[in-house]
């Protein structure tokens, strides 16, 4: 072998781990920012002055998840933090009522004042959750974001990326969960997290 083939093939060598390198690298940073938002944005969560609506994202109905989103929002509701609740989730099956019917029904069960409400009945997904809601109230431009805990950071992602310019959120108290259930929920939504990334560019 030539001088100038080794030379060659040293380079292509260095190059490939240049590459190696940087992509290591950058599967590292999205993980360690993976880990800032989900973990992060519970913790850190932006003073509400005022905004155009609230929106209380869906679970499965007749669980304490979705009553006490429920209840947290209409927190916020009753404390003059938006002028309308939008109750986003669909139907699980033909059998049930969907999520948003179920927290109707929650909220009536929970205040005798008249609730200015938007039931948002066609979503299964937090993708479809944000962007129908917005659908319902096309002018807005300021939301709070209701949801658990662990799933904040994305809703509030999607949010963003559904025309949302001012993204607040909160969440109840998650005395209905275990510790290891809240780990697994944790975990989950890591994996949910970057399965979101091209929806966070609008693909």
């Amino acid at each position: 072998m030539t001088v100038d083939k080794i030379s060659q093939k040293a380079y292509t060598i260095l190059w490939m781990h240049r590459i190696i390198k940087i992509i290591m690298l950058s599967v590292i940073g999205i993980a360690l920012l993976d880990v800032a938002l989900v973990f992060g944005a519970p913790h850190y969560q932006p003073k509400i002055e005022h905004a155009d609506a609230i929106i209380v994202l869906g679970a499965a109905i007749n669980t304490p998840a979705l009553y006490n989103r429920t209840l947290e929002g209409l927190r916020l509701y009753e404390e003059g933090k938006a002028p309308v609740m939008i109750l986003s989730g669909g139907r699980i099956s033909d059998a049930d009522i969907s999520e948003a019917q179920y927290m109707e029904k929650a909220i009536k069960h929970n205040t005798d004042q008249p609730v200015n409400v938007i039931l948002e009945q066609s979503s299964h997904n937090t993708f479809e959750n944000i962007k129908n809601s917005k659908d319902k109230v096309p002018d807005a431009k300021s939301v709070i974001i209701v949801s658990d805990e662990f799933h904040l950071a994305r809703a509030a992602l999607t949010a963003r990326t559904n025309g949302f310019s001012k993204v607040y959120w909160r969440y109840p108290e998650p005395t209905y969960y275990t510790k290891a259930e809240l780990r697994r929920y944790y975990l989950r939504e890591l994996a949910a997290m970057v399965s979101y990334v091209p929806k966070f560019f609008g693909d």
